[in-house]
């Protein structure tokens, strides 16, 4: 062991590493930039709506470590598989057609497209003017998940996601130590001794 004498001292160090919390400032992040700067800003939107995703499911598994003694064996479970099953047990009703709850099939809908990205092939008919034409106006046609990367669909998902945390994390009235809420950053300890 090290005296004062040495001028070392041996460190210990603790954390608690919410992924949760963490994903959720990568998409806040993400959402702010798209806000600031509208050049580009469809790139912004899909990350954020990514990570916002990922974001509620840690979220899911990190609530649901809390609630259920094995969990670990639950992982496997699809989000909304996750998302019924603590529903249930906390008694909560959720209704899938209405906000804050349809994000929830957006978002991993979403989520599973980009992740499992596969060719589309678009095909639309239009008149237009002339003008545009010969001016190279380009307007491109959009998939179904390209469309979804709005502002609006990122500010609609940050608020309809945390409010369904609230609701569940509320719900479950935890114990848990450290800071409170359900995107609240864990906590780090240090402990210094000769």
């Amino acid at each position: 062991m090290e005296t004062p004498e040495t001028g070392k001292a041996h460190v210990k160090t603790e954390r608690d590493v919410r992924i949760h919390a963490e994903l959720w400032h990568t998409s806040d992040c993400l959402l702010r930039a798209g806000k600031e700067r509208a050049k580009g800003s469809a790139h912004q939107f899909r990350a954020s709506l990514a990570f916002r995703a990922f974001a509620l499911e840690a979220f899911l598994n990190w609530i649901g470590l809390q609630l259920v003694p094995h969990w670990k064996y639950l992982e496997r479970l699809k989000p909304q598989e996750k998302l019924d099953l603590l529903t249930d047990i906390l008694k909560v009703k959720p209704d899938y057609g209405s906000r804050p709850w349809q994000v929830v099939r957006d978002l991993f809908h979403f989520r599973n497209t980009i992740a499992h990205g596969k060719p589309e092939s678009k095909e639309t008919e239009t008149c237009v003017e002339l003008e545009h034409l010969l001016n190279g106006d380009t307007v491109f046609i959009q998939a179904k998940w390209e469309s979804f990367c709005t502002e609006t669909s990122a500010v609609r998902a940050q608020e309809d996601v945390l409010e369904l945390a609230n609701i569940l994390y509320n719900q479950a009235n935890l114990t848990h130590e450290g800071p409170r809420g359900p995107f609240s950053f864990g906590f780090q300890t240090r402990r210094a001794g000769f």
